[in-house]
């Protein structure tokens, strides 16, 4: 048992508790409703492109015979000439050649390999790898671009702008604005194909920026059908979780174990998506996976607070159960601290280096563990108190009171158990003896009692005679 001198008050506090809680899921109720979710492509049919706004550095083409691959790092280039007799490599380190000019100079040393340089002041450690590499070089230049913090010129509204003739577009900076990389996202409208919306956002951008400084590096279309029903899937998944959860709290608990731990549940997943709509964080399918990882996690912990009230109100049955629930919190809070402090130092790195939906993924978990661990500590035993008034849901009804006997209880429950039954036993046959004296003898029982008493006795008469 906890000391009293370091009790928390749970039950004291609750109505503290409660309303801070009706507050948050009022209020996150109210930003789902007016404000809305920002649905990621998952959800909502359209296209999305990452690209980046980066000068031009050069270009290279190659008017050899041989098949020529050139593979970009961000630390060297590699140039593989491949032809019958085999393969032959040409590695530039960017450490050796720091800029364009210099990069494009060794480039065309090889035989066959010619360069256009641009601009040789770019470094050549700012080259972009987008869908480009590797590329297979030709007769046709093969243009490469170069971020430069001095030349990022471009905002994001000036991105918003170019693409303004779209409808219901969306532009989001991912990592640094230095970098001039951009999230776009399209709804798709009269059943656009993916190629004819990738054409279009291509051609609004480089009306916009030139053609030779969008680099695209990733593309992800999704399609209307698809996204009905990977909605419609998610939201049976969360349901079904739930409903599973609630069934094996109460196969395993009682009704009002599991009633706590679904509405401690609920409670948490509200006020996260609340959080992430006030973010505007893209909802997608790592969303449901940070909502459904967070159910199991609260879950775990309402589990630990529940099970010790259960086992505190079966050794100790006379203590009210105010007092239970306190000391039952008190003692398991240092095992949920520290739980929930070693998680989150585990996603604190990926909010800190992760970008894009790992990012999202990560703050979300990270605040939905900060509200779980208040739920399971406060608002779930708080709400074991509230049922306990009523019948079914009382706290301290226990089906399974013999399970918690020591050995030696339940030897000397059946000891008693077997005395008990002995002794009724024996008062059973007591009165069935009782029973049979006391019973009627009917006339002809009598006659013949009668005749063979004087029988008896004439022939003890007799003996006596014969004994004289």
């Amino acid at each position: 048992m906890a000391d009293r001198k370091f009790i928390i008050p749970v039950i004291r506090s609750r109505w503290i508790c409660f309303g801070i809680s009706a507050v948050l899921i009022i209020a996150s109720i109210a930003l789902m409703v007016f404000s809305g979710f920002n649905l990621g492509i998952d959800f909502e049919s359209g296209l999305s492109q990452t690209v980046q706004l980066a000068p031009s550095g050069m270009s290279v083409a190659y008017t050899g015979s041989k098949s020529a691959v050139l593979r970009a790092t961000s630390e060297k280039f590699t140039l593989e000439l491949r032809d019958s007799t085999g393969v032959v490599k040409n590695e530039f380190a960017f450490s050796d050649y720091p800029d364009v000019g210099s990069l494009a100079a060794a480039l065309q040393k090889v035989d066959g390999i010619e360069c256009t340089v641009f601009d040789s002041s770019l470094r050549s450690a700012g080259v972009i790898t987008g869908f480009g590499f590797p590329a297979t070089l030709k007769s046709s230049p093969f243009v490469i671009n170069f971020s430069d913090s001095a030349k990022a010129v471009v905002s994001i509204d000036q991105v918003r702008q170019a693409l303004s003739e779209f409808k219901d577009v969306k532009v989001q900076s991912v990592g640094a604005d230095i970098d001039q990389v951009y999230q776009i996202r399209v709804k798709t409208q009269n059943s656009e194909s993916s190629q004819q919306l990738e054409d279009a956002i291509g051609n609004a951008l480089q009306t916009a920026f030139g053609s030779d400084t969008v680099v695209v590096l990733e593309t992800n279309f999704i399609g209307a059908k698809f996204s009905s029903s990977l909605l419609s899937n998610s939201l049976i998944a969360v349901g079904v979780a739930v409903a599973l959860i609630l069934v094996y709290v109460w196969m395993r608990f009682e009704l009002g174990y599991a009633l706590c731990s679904v509405l401690a549940l609920l409670h948490d997943v509200l006020i996260m998506l609340g959080f992430i709509v006030v973010l505007r964080f893209e909802v997608s399918s790592t969303t449901i996976a940070a909502v459904l990882t967070l159910i199991g996690y609260s879950l775990n912990n309402t589990i630990v607070i529940l099970d010790r009230v259960r086992s505190t109100l079966r050794s100790e049955q006379k203590i009210e159960l105010c007092d239970v629930i306190d000391q039952s919190v008190t003692s398991s809070l240092s095992r949920t601290t520290i739980s929930s402090v070693t998680t989150m130092l585990a996603i604190v790195p990926l909010c800190i280096f992760a970008s894009g939906d790992i990012y999202y993924f990560a703050v979300s978990l990270l605040f939905g563990i900060f509200v779980g661990t208040y739920s399971s500590n406060f608002i779930a035993p708080a709400l074991l108190y509230s049922f306990s008034g009523v019948k079914a849901l009382d706290a301290r009804k226990l089906k399974t009171r013999k399970k918690a006997m020591t050995d030696q209880e339940s030897a000397s429950y059946l000891m008693e158990d077997s005395v008990v039954k002995a002794n009724a036993a024996k008062m059973q046959s007591r009165a069935k003896s009782k029973a049979e004296k006391k019973k009627p003898i009917s006339d002809e029982e009598e006659a013949a009692s009668l005749l063979s008493e004087d029988s008896s006795s004439k022939k003890k008469r007799s003996q006596l005679k014969l004994e004289k």
